[in-house]
């Protein structure tokens, strides 16, 4: 499906227009936290009161990922998040809405999101990696400073990584570690 963005309104021309038309009104947002059985993510209500006495705001709410996937969402999750909930509650107010209820901004993020499909997530255990052989000195391998320390995690690339460590906790000279197999 090709969407023309030129049909649709961007959010910082929805707020000019709002304030040309209501001088005394005001945009309110709140963040309301992680949805409720998806914590992938973050939702939040953005009201628009026509005068300081406006008894029934247009609402907009919205949700976004909690976590940026791309370079331009990363990190401006709860931005992104705030000006998709004023556009639409500005769009609520009938002000803006061009071909749409949402606004240029949300078209292109959800034309990006179908562009470039998330990478499934690999679901690894690092606890269910073979060990390598325990010594018999009560579970722990030694080396010359003494017994050895358990590490596990998940490096930078998303693999799980676990050994064991010298114990000497970086004084000095280390032992080589001894890392499981995968």
């Amino acid at each position: 499906m090709s969407y023309d963005l030129s049909e649709y309104v961007d959010v910082k021309t929805r707020i000019e227009l709002f304030y040309a038309k209501y001088p005394e009104g005001s945009i309110q947002f709140e963040f309301m936290g992680v949805m409720a059985g998806n914590p992938d993510y973050i939702w939040g209500v953005a009201k628009a009161y026509r005068s300081p006495l406006d008894p029934i705001p247009a609402t907009g709410t919205c949700s976004e990922l909690a976590q940026g996937k791309t370079p331009y969402t990363k990190g401006s999750e709860l931005a992104n998040l705030e000006t998709s909930a004023i556009g639409r509650a500005i769009g609520a107010a009938g002000l803006g809405i061009g071909k749409s209820m949402a606004s240029k901004q949300e078209v292109q993020a959800a034309k990006q999101r179908q562009a470039k499909p998330e990478e499934p997530i690999h679901e690894i255990d690092p606890w269910a990696l073979e060990a390598p052989p325990v010594e018999d000195i009560g579970g722990a391998p030694q080396c010359q400073h003494g017994v050895m320390t358990r590490k596990t995690g998940i490096n930078k690339a998303g693999t799980p990584y676990g050994g064991w460590v010298c114990g000497s906790g970086g004084n000095g000279e280390n032992c080589a570690a001894k890392w499981d197999r995968s």
